[in-house]
């Protein structure tokens, strides 16, 4: 694996694992006056079901990133689905 791919997966990963964060609170704050927000949330978090949702969205862009000609691609693809700075989502 190049040093290119290793650096994509690790990318990936870490945006995989804000964007669970981001619905996990999204889901939370939607209903609003959730009592008991932070063991709600810790259980959302790990839900195995909620998990695999979110890593749904991201397995093609690890399917890339594991062909060396398209790591390219992956970042690209991946870089143009962040969130702008100027929006929430």
């Amino acid at each position: 694996m190049t040093d290119t791919q290793l650096l994509l997966f690790t990318l990936i990963e870490t945006c995989e694992r804000l964007q669970l964060e981001r619905n996990a609170l999204e889901t939370l704050l939607v209903g609003a006056k959730v009592p008991g927000w932070k063991p709600a949330y810790e259980r959302l978090s790990v839900d195995p079901e909620f998990r695999a949702g979110i890593h749904a969205k991201f397995q093609p862009l690890y399917d890339l990133t594991k062909r060396e000609d398209q790591a390219q691609r992956a970042l690209e693809e991946l870089l143009r689905a962040l969130p702008k700075p100027d929006k929430l989502n």
